[in-house]
């Protein structure tokens, strides 16, 4: 639909916001009239408008923005059950949201999913342009293209090529990727890591996951198993409690939602995450302990990620209820005792909530990303 040219110009209007004409050629280092050419084109296919003109020295300078009904996007994650559907716009909105049963047969799965994409066509706002692809987020690993499930331990799936087969029962392109990737695509998009060329993002959810943007591109490692922090080792004595993956002492087993829920339960205390943050904060020593340990669990892998990889930030989503808690707390004091001091900087550590339509944004971003920036770099 787009060439480079058009790509770049969308990528600039994406990050940067409103650019003129002159500003575009100077930032991509074309001429006016290439530009000028470029932006007619896709003023004529309705994807980009004229704002408001900046006057100075000279001629008034006419803006550019992005269209928000220049395309629209669906995001599903099959992160979890439910499984959450959204429609996006071009600047991440949502415009709508709803959730189906997670299903694990593929055959189900894909004709569920192809049914909610009728189901948003049938219903489509007429606010928002028209559908130009869909994300699919899952649990585990993912090819490089984006195409294949290789592994998912959630969904019970080996090399199911999801992607080609949803493509062709809805006639849009289709984007798949793992969760934690998913995540961290949607903050340079559409958060506040967008400006930044190398940051990694961190979720505490059912599981945990980890993804790592570097030099702008999302970093996968040589088998797409980059940023998994979820089951490296925190305890290695054999009394460590076993892994769904297999292993003893894995983070989850002590970091993760269930295994908090599940420490607690064993202590007599509520199997719900915002009591147990309550009676924390009221000094139950066991909710205490709980969350201390958890927190300080992912505080030394965190202080790992940071001295193996230097990223400029670590965003770390959680649970609402664990964003100002001892969780919290204890994670931030680990990270600051377990890396290795600079006078110059630090890695700055931004905790925020992680909701569960977040992945189902997530998965619209990486329709997003093809539309605004096919092949070229972020």
């Amino acid at each position: 639909m787009f060439s480079t040219g058009h790509h770049r110009i969308l990528s600039v209007l994406s990050r940067s916001g409103p650019q003129s004409r002159t500003d575009l050629a100077r930032i991509l280092n074309l001429s006016k009239a290439s530009v000028t050419a470029l932006v007619r084109e896709l003023i004529e296919q309705n994807i980009l408008d004229e704002r408001e003109r900046v006057f100075g020295f000279g001629r008034p300078a006419v803006m550019l923005g992005l269209r928000q009904d220049a395309a629209s996007f669906i995001g599903i994650s099959l992160q979890a059950d439910p499984a959450h559907i959204v429609l996006t716009d071009p600047h991440g909105k949502v415009h709508r949201q709803f959730t189906m049963p997670l299903v694990t047969d593929v055959e189900a799965c894909l004709a569920a999913m192809a049914g909610a994409v009728q189901d948003i066509r049938d219903a489509y706002p007429d606010t928002i342009g028209a559908l130009a692809g869909i994300g699919v987020v899952i649990a585990g690993i993912v090819s490089g293209n984006s195409q294949i499930c290789l592994a998912s331990a959630t969904l019970g799936w080996t090399d199911v090529d999801i992607g080609p087969r949803l493509a062709e029962m809805t006639g849009l392109p289709v984007f798949v990727e793992n969760d934690a990737n998913a995540l961290i695509i949607g903050e340079q998009l559409f958060g506040n890591s967008g400006e930044l060329d190398d940051f990694s993002l961190v979720f505490v959810s059912e599981g945990i996951g980890g993804a790592h943007i570097i030099n702008r591109h999302l970093h996968r490692g040589h088998h797409g198993g980059a940023g998994e922090i979820s089951h490296s080792p925190i305890a290695i004595d054999l009394e460590a409690l076993p892994c769904r993956c297999g292993n003893r002492g894995c983070l989850e087993t002590v970091a993760a939602l269930p295994a908090i829920l599940g420490a607690a339960r064993r202590s007599g205390l509520p199997g719900d995450i915002g009591q147990i943050v309550e009676l924390a904060t009221e000094g139950q020593p066991e909710a205490l302990a709980i969350l201390h340990r958890a927190g300080t669990a992912l505080g030394v892998s965190l202080s790992q990620v940071i001295q193996f990889i230097d990223p400029l930030r670590i965003v770390v989503r959680l649970d609402p209820h664990l964003v100002e808690s001892v969780f919290a707390r204890a994670l931030k004091q680990a990270v600051e005792a377990h890396v290795l001091r600079r006078e110059s900087y630090q890695t700055e550590l931004v905790l925020g909530p992680l909701y569960p339509n977040d992945f189902a944004t997530g998965a619209a971003s990486l329709a997003a990303q093809h539309f605004l920036f096919g092949n070229t770099s972020l």
